[in-house]
């Protein structure tokens, strides 16, 4: 396979700023700010609560500085983006593509977990093909897997590929455009599995397609806990830690927001999106959670697993022959204390 830095490099996209008005709500105070814009990274189809204030400026307002929210289709674009000085804050970044950007020496720093779940991301095969767990490595063999590259999705499909007995070698692994062209690709019947996140993977499930392991099996049988996190190039944290920590207290603000009323906020959110609704990452069977401050600061996510679950991740590319080779440690790449200084 070629190495995992070439293909990243082949996706690089150019992505345009977009504004909002500004209305006041009080949801936070955050005058005096060492900075009057921020460019923040996020991603379409993605419902989360930020989003109640991003159509109408009131996150911006709760941050005390101008938000302009700019769309990517991956946590690599979104490294390449920070490295360029073109983005400032990453939210809901892939924590392997941040750590595959780290390992081959970006200055970025994760300064805060954004959102945990399982069942958003994942592959999803065609119907009639009918996978099974007991089956996969002779159903699959030959098969076309569409996978965006470098991120927690592709690592997520090389390790339950791995765990089913499946060959890589035997896979015609396609790199992804994005989660549209995915799911355009398996509903044209061009490729048999169609590995994405967010509305995409809904997208191809409505279309017939079937999981070939569960979000909850991924955790449990393979031990892969899926979650996103918030992220900085290093510089912009040393010029303006104020920024980055009302970003951080605001996120946490409109978390608590959403939490104390889904129904009446998810419509907002869902529209902000881009999508008709929420669906289950934010209602029914909800797939999203969003850890507190006091969690994302303890020992199972910033406070040493997150730290470890980079390096395993990475070691498990060195192993299949994607990269060459993994820093021994991955603390200095995490940054507590604009989360510690939110009073």
């Amino acid at each position: 396979m070629k190495k995992l830095w070439m293909l990243l490099a082949a996706f690089a996209l150019v992505v345009a700023a977009c504004g909002s008005d500004s209305e006041d709500t009080g949801a936070s105070d955050g005058e005096g700010l060492s900075v009057d814009e921020i460019n923040v990274a996020y991603f379409a189809e993605w419902p989360t609560p930020n989003q109640i204030g991003q159509e109408d400026g009131s996150f911006g307002d709760a941050v005390g500085a101008t938000i302009n929210w700019i769309p990517f289709q991956s946590g690599g674009e979104m490294a390449e983006a920070m490295e360029s000085g073109d983005i400032d804050i990453s939210y809901s970044q892939g924590l392997t593509p941040f750590a595959n950007f780290v390992n081959n020496g970006a200055d970025i720093k994760l300064v805060g977990i954004a959102v945990s779940y399982a069942e958003a991301d994942n592959c999803v095969a065609q119907g009639d093909l009918g996978v099974t767990r007991d089956n996969a490595a002779e159903v699959l063999k030959g098969a076309t897997v569409m996978t965006p590259i470098g991120n927690v999705t592709h690592f997520k499909m090389l390790s339950m590929m791995e765990f089913l007995g499946v060959n890589l070698d035997d896979l015609n692994i396609v790199p992804a455009e994005g989660g549209a062209a995915t799911a355009a690709a398996f509903e044209a019947g061009d490729i048999a599995v169609g590995c994405a996140f967010g509305g995409s993977v809904v997208t191809m499930l409505d279309g017939g397609g079937e999981l070939i392991m569960t979000g909850a099996e991924h955790e449990s049988d393979i031990g892969i806990f899926t979650y996103d996190i918030v992220s900085i190039p290093t510089s912009f944290g040393d010029e303006h830690p104020d920024a980055v920590t009302a970003f951080l207290k605001a996120t946490q603000e409109f978390n608590e927001t959403w939490a104390a009323d889904p129904e009446a906020n998810n419509p907002t959110i869902a529209a902000a999106a881009g999508m008709e609704d929420v669906g289950n990452f934010l209602a029914g069977p909800v797939w999203f959670e969003f850890p507190s401050i006091e969690d994302q600061l303890g020992p199972d996510w910033m406070g040493g697993n997150a730290q470890a679950n980079m390096k395993a991740q990475l070691e498990t590319f060195e192993r299949l022959g994607q990269i060459d080779s993994v820093l021994d440690d991955f603390s200095s790449a995490v940054d507590t204390s604009f989360l510690e200084a939110i009073g």
